[in-house]
């Protein structure tokens, strides 16, 4: 994660406890995870494991600044031959920088599988500190990050509640600053594109993934006292606007999230880039879905940075 760096291994493999629990509650919302064994002892590639389940789903943490490779990936999995329980899927976590052998196998369109002396097989993933962001910190409790980060994370004091004068100042800020990013062109194009052709050109997309990213950037700095990443252009006015725009902002948030979260890259035959999900099973429903939050931060927008009234 970028600003926060890891320093010791029982640091991250505390914390890969947690990203563990993350995946495994879409199965089990109660499962605990812990670390299996100790330094010194025969793991088997594994380092993290159910507490009081058989659930199939271990873990392996990779602390290290330098490169991970894929080869050393199929290192880890040869050890797992050797592990007595049952694995369905494998997670490993590192810290190292992203290395091309490993986004290639990512990026071959399915998902690894390592077969097993007894004839079973399990997939195979990969997670990246630097692809975790703040919102997937939440779920660890705060007295664990402040102890992991000491100089990053900060505990907030319960702020005095802003008066009316502070959501005024926050609301002209929200409405002379998101029109230099959103214009009403942009506007235009939420509230007249045809998203049930399943595919939208990238171009138009990139100014709400754009502002987005800078927000959430902004939410960050601030929630764990980085701030160096304060010091982008438009930082200061994102902040200000916070306050006021938190409606227009999570509207947003929704509208970027659901598209990114299913679409991938292709071209249409005149060169133009496109972002598409008709390469997908009953890729109608989320065609729908982007049009339903396109006509939702459309209203959002109408009210928050227009002052319009809008009927439902």
């Amino acid at each position: 994660m970028l600003g926060l760096k890891v320093e010791i291994w029982e640091h991250w493999e505390e914390l890969c406890c947690y990203f563990m629990e993350q995946i495994a509650h879409k199965h089990d919302p109660h499962i605990k995870y812990q670390c299996y064994g100790h330094k010194g002892q025969s793991q088997f590639g594994v380092d993290l494991v159910p507490k009081s389940s058989d659930f199939p789903l271990v873990g392996q943490c990779k602390l290290r600044e330098t490169s991970f490779t894929w080869k050393q990936v199929l290192d880890e999995l040869e050890k797992t031959d050797g592990y007595a329980g049952k694995i369905q899927g494998y997670v490993i976590f590192t810290t190292a920088h992203k290395h091309t052998t490993i986004q290639d196998q990512q990026n071959s369109g399915s998902v690894y599988r390592h077969k097993r002396p007894d004839g079973s097989s399990f997939s195979v993933h990969v997670k990246h500190w630097a692809d975790y962001s703040a919102d997937d910190l939440k779920s660890i409790p705060q007295d664990v990050l402040q102890r992991i980060f000491p100089n990053a994370y900060s505990l907030s004091v319960t702020p005095q509640a802003p008066s009316n004068d502070d959501y005024m100042v926050s609301l002209a800020k929200l409405r002379s600053y998101v029109p230099t990013c959103l214009s009403v062109s942009d506007l235009h194009w939420l509230e007249q594109y045809d998203f049930t052709l399943g595919w939208i050109p990238e171009l138009a997309f990139d100014a709400f993934r754009d502002l987005h990213r800078d927000v959430e950037q902004v939410e960050d700095a601030l929630r764990f006292n980085i701030k160096s990443w304060l010091h982008q252009e438009g930082s200061e006015e994102i902040k200000a606007s916070l306050l006021a725009g938190k409606d227009f902002y999570d509207a947003l948030k929704v509208f970027v999230n659901g598209v990114q979260g299913q679409i991938v890259g292709d071209n249409l035959p005149d060169g133009t880039s496109i972002l598409t999900v008709t390469d997908q099973p009953r890729w109608e429903k989320h065609a729908r879905q982007f049009a339903s939050d396109a006509q939702y931060l459309a209203n959002v927008y109408r009210m928050s940075i227009l002052g319009e009234r809008v009927r439902n």
